[in-house]
C-alpha cells in the first residue's frame, strides 16, 4: 500500500481527503440522510466532484439515485480518476520506479 503513496502528489491526496470528507459527513450527521437536505448535500458533492475530476466526476451523480446514498461514490470516483490518470504507472498491479 505504501507504493501508492509514493506516486501520489499532494494535490491528489487532498482530493482524496475531500472525497472521504464528503462521504463521511453523510454517515456522521444523520439529518443529511433526510430527503431534501440530503439531496441538496448530494448536489454539492456532485458539483465538487465535477469541479475536481471534470467529466469523470459525473460518476458521483449516482449519489442522486435513491438507495445509492450509502455507497462511498465520491471515493470510488476518486479511485477511478486516479487509476485513469496513472494508468501508465501501473504494471501488473505495481508502480514502476
Amino acid at each position: 500500500m505504501a507504493w501508492i503513496l509514493s506516486i501520489m502528489t499532494y494535490g491528489e491526496f487532498m482530493k482524496l481527503i475531500t472525497c472521504i470528507f464528503l462521504d463521511a459527513v453523510e454517515y456522521v450527521i444523520p439529518f443529511l440522510l433526510q430527503p431534501i437536505i440530503g439531496d441538496l448535500f448530494d448536489v454539492i458533492g456532485v458539483a465538487t466532484c465535477i469541479y475536481l475530476f471534470r467529466w469523470i466526476g459525473l460518476l458521483a451523480a449516482l449519489e442522486l439515485v435513491p438507495g445509492l446514498d450509502f455507497l462511498p461514490l465520491n471515493v470510488v470516483t476518486w479511485i477511478i480518476w486516479f487509476m485513469l490518470k496513472h494508468r501508465g504507472d501501473f504494471t501488473y498491479g505495481f508502480a514502476e520506479p
